[in-house]
């Protein structure tokens, strides 16, 4: 690893230690078993959103939880053995792209993440046992499935940064739905030239496009019909001026009926003059 990659596991961890900080505070000192509970942040974060619910771990192990976006399976192994679980869920809304980031691909969720804590008991040398809070793992026998019902593409990548800062890209099982085997944060992205951004320009050119060639089709087919129609009635008309009984001549710039000539001359009853 990397000094770079060091320096970014230790900013994102922060991120967990701040969240999981505001958390503890916002929980009273008993807690109630499932209820969740709101997490206030400083007014520098808005936009991210965060909650912490109180399980207890038997219960976890025995039948799973359906906490909001994570279906959380049955049969969890918390690490070190506690006897309840504190799960913070965050959204980190328009937060994602400043914590995380893929080259060459582009969020089309907000970010999504869990981290389970637990309350642990250390003996010390005079005997005494003081607690501490700190982030446990979970081992798992079953996914816990990701839901992001605000997706609007029917397609994209799952990419998972776990808390071990491992970062992995998998295709979704289901609709909207990622598979991840351990806390982190998750969300559903798509190659950069087919970001949400991009494609929603795509769309409004495509549109305008689209209209302008519907209204230049109408103009020709309407410069078409016209100049068919002017055809026929000029045709019209000189079928008409051929079947004139009148003849007609021009007289200046304008036609005028003209009379046919006289077939029968006229001829005198007596050609006798006195």
């Amino acid at each position: 690893m990397t000094n770079d990659d060091q320096s970014l596991d230790d900013f994102r961890r922060s991120l967990d230690d701040f969240l999981q900080d505001h958390a503890k505070k916002s929980m009273p000192e008993d807690p109630k078993v499932g209820k969740l509970y709101n997490v206030s942040l400083p007014s520098n974060f808005t936009g991210m959103q965060v909650s912490v619910v109180h399980l207890r771990s038997s219960t976890v192990w025995a039948t799973g939880a359906n906490l909001g976006h994570f279906r959380v399976p049955p049969r969890i192994v918390p690490k070190p053995n506690v006897t309840s679980l504190d799960i913070v869920f965050s959204n980190l809304g328009n937060w994602s792209s400043y914590y995380y980031n893929i080259p060459n691909y582009a969020f089309v969720t907000p970010i999504l993440g869990f981290s389970a804590y637990g309350e642990t008991y250390v003996r010390g040398q005079d005997g005494h046992l003081t607690s501490s809070v700190t982030q446990i793992e979970l081992t798992l026998f079953k996914p816990i499935m990701v839901n992001f019902p605000s997706m609007w593409l029917p397609h994209g990548k799952c990419v998972k940064f776990y808390s071990n800062g491992m970062t992995k890209i998998t295709n979704m099982s289901l609709s909207r739905t990622c598979e991840v085997w351990g806390q982190g944060y998750f969300a559903i992205m798509v190659q950069a030239p087919h970001s949400s951004h991009q494609i929603w320009k795509l769309w409004v050119v495509g549109i305008g496009v689209g209209s302008i060639g519907f209204f230049l089709c109408g103009l020709v087919l309407f410069k078409v019909i016209r100049f068919v129609k002017k055809r026929k009635i000029q045709n019209m008309e000189k079928e008409s001026e051929k079947s004139e009984v009148l003849d007609t001549k021009y007289v200046g710039h304008s036609r005028m009926p003209c009379a046919f000539g006289i077939r029968t001359q006229p001829v005198l009853e007596n050609d006798y003059f006195p």
